[in-house]
């Protein structure tokens, strides 16, 4: 019997270390990889945000109004897509290849909307970003694009740089490359200080971009300043500091804010387009750190504690397994019975008193 236990354990005691050389070196690289659908919905809201608005006529026309409550939602899926730029063969169309493997291929609808405006809509563009599904770094492997049609798949072709909707797996306390869509490149994000976003760690980065000028635009002189001109050219000048809390694990963002100022100038006169703080609600936070709490613990599981574990259990399981075995094959020592020891003892002669 005690070989028989000794035997099992030391079989669970190999299979553990097994399991614990696998995790990290065969499971980990499988499933810490971006999806091919991430399937995101991110809502981000402002209030007493000052917003260049075009309306109708009747509605006031184009004009600045202040203290307006801004709506942000950005919708993330999948978008199969061959490395000729065309969307990927879904049955219908021939002649297209799926994504190159390797790669996933995300496509972001966003739009920015004034609350209680009639035509309340201030932007909105698609863009479609290919990334390396190991380093979530931009690849641009499939005619990446940015197009104002929200309804098109084709737009004006864009090279990304960087990370463009996430941080890479196992997010360090550093600097990162991450994109902007409205400079069309990537500046710095940089480490600031690890806080706890609705019970999940995560590390604050921050991206601070200067004024630059993204477009010239031209608009009515009025609205300027210059009612004697019908309409000048002013520049388009953004500046932005964007702060974005990340679990480290999965690289994603749980949280974002930006304190954005976009304003149109033109020989030193200035108005705003849109300026103000934008944060995502509650409820995106809460989804984000539920969701990828979850999934940072199974990532954790698979790199660390699974092989910490099973190379501690299995050494203790095929120790014993041996100790047991080697015990149970020993023999045991031969014992003499006390009677038959007497007997071969001769008695000694009575003494004669």
């Amino acid at each position: 019997m005690r070989k028989i236990v000794g035997l099992v354990s030391i079989g669970l005691g190999v299979a553990l270390i097994a399991l614990a050389i696998a995790l990290p070196s065969y499971v980990y690289p499988r499933v810490a990889k971006a999806p091919a659908d991430p399937d995101q919905y991110v809502v981000a809201e402002g209030s007493g945000i000052t917003v260049l608005l075009a309306q109708s006529t009747d509605d006031g026309g184009i004009r600045v109004l202040d203290n307006q409550h801004v709506t942000v939602t950005r919708r993330v899926r999948g978008e199969p897509r061959g490395a000729s730029g065309s969307p990927a063969n879904t049955g219908t169309t021939s002649g297209a290849t799926e994504t190159p493997e390797g790669s996933v291929f995300w496509r972001l609808a966003f739009q920015t909307v004034v609350a209680d405006q009639p035509n309340g809509l201030l932007t909105a563009y698609v863009e479609g970003a290919s990334l390396d599904e190991k380093t979530s770094k931009a690849n641009n492997c499939c005619d990446d694009y940015v197009s104002t049609d929200v309804t098109s798949p084709v737009g004006d072709l864009v090279k990304h740089e960087g990370y463009v909707f996430k941080f890479p797996f196992n997010t360090e306390k550093t600097s990162y490359p991450f994109w902007d869509v409205n400079i069309k490149k990537s500046t710095t994000a940089t480490y600031q200080a690890t806080e706890d976003i609705d019970g999940v760690k995560t590390y604050r980065f921050e991206q601070k971009i200067p004024d630059v000028v993204i477009a010239k635009q031209e608009v009515p002189g009025s609205l300027m300043q210059l009612p004697d001109q019908a309409s000048v050219m002013a520049d388009r000048v953004y500046s932005t500091i964007r702060t974005m809390w990340v679990e480290p694990r999965t690289g994603a963002i749980i949280k974002g804010s930006e304190q954005v100022d976009q304003r149109l100038v033109f020989e030193g006169k200035q108005t705003p387009v849109i300026k103000g703080t934008i944060t995502y609600n509650d409820d995106t936070v809460r989804r984000n750190a539920d969701e990828y709490g979850d999934l940072s613990k199974s990532l954790w599981f698979v790199q660390s504690a699974g092989p910490i574990g099973g190379w501690i259990l299995g050494v203790i399981l095929l120790l014993a397994g041996i100790a047991l075995v080697l015990l149970a094959d020993r023999k045991p020592k031969e014992t003499w019975d006390d009677e038959d020891e007497h007997e071969d003892v001769p008695s000694s002669p009575k003494q004669k008193i």
